[in-house]
């Protein structure tokens, strides 16, 4: 069940005569898109490899406590590096600073492989080790996106650059979906062992290596940023950064209470992870105890079994991006929060107490596709009800709520979660949850349209402005 970046409702991409004009027209744009999605394939390929050893290798001994803390690893520095990628990329060449932070990355998964190959990782310090080299690797992975998208003005003309980049995210994404399920189907082949996840690992290596010489190709400081910017002295880089993430972070807290829909959304976003993230480590504990020819039934069970639900909750959140533009035309967004959050609720309550590989699979499609709808509603919320000055304090918001609530319901969890996964109150747990958000979205929207009604002059919580 990976993370997977939401688009945007309303992006628009460009033709495909636009494309080949921007490839054209551009100076650098070539180079930079090799550098970007090669990183990304690496990206896919390192975190599906990990997922590997750590949850479904045969030598280890995966608890639930394991599998907070690998989700925490993969997950967290989402939402922490930003703003000091944010602040170093304001100050020195972007080109030299991605180059160093994917080379540095290039060393950590090698020092990973040599630490898997020699099977070090079964003792707690092998696993801590294993976690903190992770941990740089994800969060240099961080920094180089980042800093590939700051520099997307750099190369491409302005008339086109919303569209190119649009495409690029696109892209970005199947491409990094592509690594993990070639690294998943790799692993479901051969078996999640030491030398399997270390020669997996091999690949991720390659397409590193590619992106770091695809940036080194481009000119010294090509990709900016401006001299002026440049200048300013380096020892306020840190300093910067925090400012950025505490001031940040609170004016999106602030922009999100003064919109009843946006927090709404973001309470249904940050309450679905949680749930999302108790139902992923049950279904992990599920999937590992169960064997091929069990009470599983067409379900391969272990890696293979993730896969395929992986699978399946992607698959909702593609209808997700067919069904929410549909239903926001249609229906007032907030009672379309309501309505995701239902879905998830109704599908977790049938499917989560049989404790059943094959239904948990059937059930993550309607899974996904509720809570994919809720996202980009909260997406749709805070592009046309957030003043543009605010917006993107809101969006930090919402990122560093996505990520952590996910390893915050594990968390909560952990100390009643069994060692085979096999608990049905629990998975009733992630139904209430979701319940619980359709039901603040409901009771928002009532209590709004009675405000309205009194008032005359209110607008309904999650009523589009015109033009929306």
């Amino acid at each position: 069940m990976a993370t997977v970046p939401s688009q945007s409702v309303d992006a628009v991409a460009p033709t495909r005569g636009g494309l080949t004009a921007a490839l054209r027209q551009s100076d650098g744009l070539g180079r930079l898109s090799t550098s970007r999605l090669a990183a990304l394939l690496s990206e896919g390929i390192h975190q599906a490899a990990l997922g590997g050893i750590v949850l479904f290798s045969p030598e280890a001994a995966t608890t639930p406590a394991t599998i907070a803390g690998g989700f925490a690893v993969m997950l967290l520095p989402y939402s922490v590096v930003g703003p000091f990628a944010a602040a170093a990329l304001d100050r020195w060449d972007r080109r030299l600073v991605v180059a160093a932070a994917a080379a540095i990355r290039t060393v950590a998964i090698i020092a990973t492989i040599a630490l898997i190959a020699a099977g070090a990782v079964r003792s707690g310090a092998g696993l801590a080790t294993l976690f903190a080299l992770s941990l740089v690797a994800i969060g240099l992975g961080r920094l180089i996106n980042t800093g590939m998208t700051a520099a997307m003005p750099r190369v491409v003309p302005d008339r086109i650059l919303a569209a190119t980049n649009s495409v690029l995210v696109t892209v970005g994404s199947v491409i990094t979906a592509v690594g993990a399920v070639a690294a998943f189907a790799v692993l479901a082949v051969l078996g999640a062992g030491d030398a399997a996840v270390s020669w997996t690992l091999v690949a991720s290596v390659v397409t590193a290596l590619v992106g770091v010489w695809a940036v080194l190709a481009l000119p010294r400081e090509h990709l900016g940023p401006d001299d002026e910017v440049s200048s300013l002295p380096t020892r306020s880089v840190a300093r910067d950064a925090l400012r950025l993430f505490a001031g940040g972070l609170a004016e999106g807290v602030r922009a999100a209470r003064s919109t009843p829909l946006v927090w709404v959304a973001l309470t249904g976003v940050s309450l679905g992870r949680a749930a999302f993230g108790i139902t992923t480590m049950l279904a992990i504990l599920l999937l590992r105890d169960v064997e091929s020819g069990d009470s599983g039934g067409p379900v391969i069970a272990g890696m293979g079994g993730f896969g395929l639900m992986s699978a399946a909750v992607a698959a909702g959140m593609g209808l997700a991006a067919v069904v929410t533009p549909w239903a926001i035309a249609r229906v007032r967004r907030i009672l379309v929060v309501a309505a995701g959050a239902a879905v998830s609720a109704a599908t977790q309550l049938a499917v989560g107490p049989t404790l059943d590989p094959t239904a948990l699979v059937a059930g993550a499609v309607t899974i996904g596709l509720g809570a994919q709808v809720v996202k980009l509603v909260a997406d749709n919320a805070m592009q046309t009800d957030v003043p543009d000055a605010r917006r993107g304090g809101v969006f930090a918001l919402q990122d560093a709520l996505f990520n952590s609530a996910f390893v915050v319901g594990m968390v909560v969890v952990l100390p009643l979660v069994p060692a085979d996964g096999r608990s049905a109150p629990l998975m009733l747990v992630p139904a209430f949850l979701y319940a619980l958000s359709a039901a603040v979205a409901v009771a928002v929207d009532l209590r709004s349209r009675a405000g309205s009604d009194r008032s005359g002059t209110q607008r309904p919580a999650g009523h589009r402005p015109t033009g929306d």
